[in-house]
């Protein structure tokens, strides 16, 4: 009885219509690398920090800062930064570490996002050991919003009525 079930499963898969032999999926193209740049100010040109997604925003930001102060001294490193329009303030130094950390932040808003960036450095000897940086984006309605959904004033579309104190 198994040998003719059998028997006839193979005649009908035999006589079924031939399956078409499947297609190779096209490679993916290869993503366009766009050139680093080699300053603070050219890094904010290359994106449209309000509208692009915010997790390639920051990704973006952080690679771009580690590429252009990664490698400078301190003193070329904190020129660049402030060159670019930021305010930092600096940690303490000390007998075994002369060079304190370094946070500069940098805010811009339009009327739909509040858009802040931070960059974070530490030298040692005068030269630049770790750079770091970081995105954050405030937008009307919480959709735009990156890292996470803040839900602040500009939400209902209306500024605080005064400045926070």
């Amino acid at each position: 009885m198994n040998r003719i079930a059998f028997a006839l499963m193979l005649a009908a898969s035999a006589c079924s219509p031939a399956q078409p032999p499947a297609s190779t999926p096209a490679p993916e193209p290869a993503p366009v690398a766009l050139p680093t740049p080699t300053d603070l100010k050219a890094l904010e040109a290359a994106h449209d920090w309000q509208h692009e997604p915010g997790e390639a925003l920051n990704v973006a930001w952080v690679e771009g800062v580690k590429a252009v102060i990664g490698k400078l001294s301190r003193r070329a490193a904190i020129d660049a930064v402030e060159a670019a329009g930021f305010s930092c303030i600096y940690g303490e130094a000390h007998e075994d570490y002369p060079d304190p950390m370094a946070v500069c932040s940098r805010s811009f808003a339009t009327r739909a996002c509040q858009m802040d960036w931070e960059i974070s450095s530490t030298a040692d000897k005068g030269m630049t050991t770790e750079a770091d940086g970081a995105f954050r984006r405030d937008c009307v309605g919480m959709g735009d919003d990156w890292p996470d959904k803040v839900k602040s004033a500009i939400d209902d579309g209306l500024a605080p009525a005064a400045a926070p104190q």
